[in-house]
């Protein structure tokens, strides 16, 4: 358990720099341009690379070292912060480089996370895989939510260098920890002549097994549908802040907040319900739990009762994660984790650009709090969906 202590560590660091990122970057935007299409562009210049490039990720975890990845993932992250660094200590900042540097930090980033699950599989015994991903979600969320964020702003405040600099250390020191990880953590191949698969034929590989595989289609499935229903009110949530809540910045702050407690709630009880109750039967209850959540909300303009039910919902999506990164890699072959894992992101990443786009249009058509409720449609179906094919699961410990 010594190797997961550093991987532990190390993704505290990494998630700490991701926690200052979601900051600090578009704070630097603004000072280059004022423009909202633009910014909205930035964001979208960190998830398409991702999608386009996951499942060629999945075959390079499959196909190296995840210790080596993980190291040189954030060493490069750590650069190219250093970079932007440089930029804005010279006062060369440009919009287009904001864009460079989001780009390559969408694929880099998807590298680190594929590696970073891939590694725990290897690292934690089985038995112990519930009790490693709680405890890696509760110091995510910790790190990344309430540490990250705020402390990117204040900064920020002091000086627009200050943040990138703290996020290039921040990643240098997940590099450094991940490189202490002893022993090889490169998988065995498959089969004899797996190697000398084509990249395209390992990327099928990995969609065939998917497909094949009960428990494991059905995982994409959800994630798929809740991706979608996530993102079609977190789309516009801040609107729906400040037009039906008629909440000012901080009060939109401080309802994030309340719901990042919801997460760390969350993480605490996932593997203890999980022991009680079984995978199917938990996960059926978390997505019942999401459903609820945003129908309350649909309902309800109330400020303290909306913040309930928003960590509620994020209570939901802790424990929804936990268990099926372990579920995920319970059943998934090591050689062939990075790619599978790929296939469940290449879906859940395309449905959050679904429910990106279906969130702007259904907020204009019917007004903030309607398209809740069709969210929480989508929970109430996934949860059906796992309900319906719970003999996948059921012998699954």
């Amino acid at each position: 358990m010594r190797d997961y202590h550093r991987i532990w560590t190390g993704n505290a660091l990494a998630n700490l720099a991701d926690g200052l990122a979601f900051v600090a970057v578009p704070l630097l935007a603004t000072t280059v341009t004022d423009d909202p299409v633009k910014i909205a562009a930035l964001a979208m210049s960190y998830s398409l690379p991702r999608l386009l490039s996951v499942l060629g990720v999945g075959v390079m975890v499959d196909s190296f070292d995840r210790r080596r990845i993980l190291y040189w993932a954030n060493i490069a992250r750590a650069l190219l912060f250093a970079g932007l660094t440089l930029l804005s200590l010279s006062g060369s900042t440009t919009f287009l480089a904001l864009l460079v540097v989001n780009a390559t930090l969408g694929v880099v980033e998807t590298m680190a996370d594929n590696a970073a699950v891939a590694i725990v599989q290897q690292a934690v015994p089985t038995k112990r895989l519930d009790r490693a991903h709680s405890q890696i979600a509760g110091t995510q969320i910790v790190v990344d939510e309430f540490i990250g964020p705020p402390l990117g702003g204040m900064t920020f405040a002091l000086s627009a260098v200050a943040p990138t600099a703290l996020i290039s250390l921040a990643f240098l020191g997940a590099g450094l920890t991940f490189a202490t990880i002893r022993g090889d953590y490169k998988p065995p191949p498959i089969a004899p002549d797996a190697s000398r698969m084509r990249v395209a034929q390992q990327v099928v590989e990995g969609l065939r097994w998917t497909w094949h595989h009960g428990a494991a289609r059905v995982l994409v499935l959800v994630g798929f549908l809740a991706s979608i229903g996530y993102m079609i009110p977190f789309s516009y949530l801040v609107l729906y802040a400040q037009g039906t809540l008629g909440l000012p910045p901080l009060g939109y702050g401080l309802l994030l907040s309340v719901s990042a407690l919801g997460g760390l709630l969350g993480s605490i009880l996932a593997a203890p319900l999980r022991r009680r109750f079984g995978y199917e039967n938990t996960i059926i209850g978390a997505l019942l739990l999401g459903a609820a959540a945003f129908v309350t909300i649909s309902m309800s303009g109330h400020p303290v009762l909306v913040g309930v039910a928003l960590a509620l919902y994020i209570a939901h999506a802790v424990i929804w994660n936990i268990l099926a990164s372990s579920v995920r890699q319970k059943i998934t072959p090591p050689s062939l984790m990075g790619r599978v894992l790929s296939v469940s992101r290449l879906f859940s990443i395309s449905g959050l650009i679904i429910g990106a786009g279906l969130g702007g249009v259904l907020a204009r058509q019917l007004g903030y709090q309607q398209p809740f409720a069709i969210a929480g449609g989508l929970f109430l179906i996934a949860a059906l969906a796992v309900l319906v094919t719970r003999r996948h699961f059921r012998d699954i410990t």
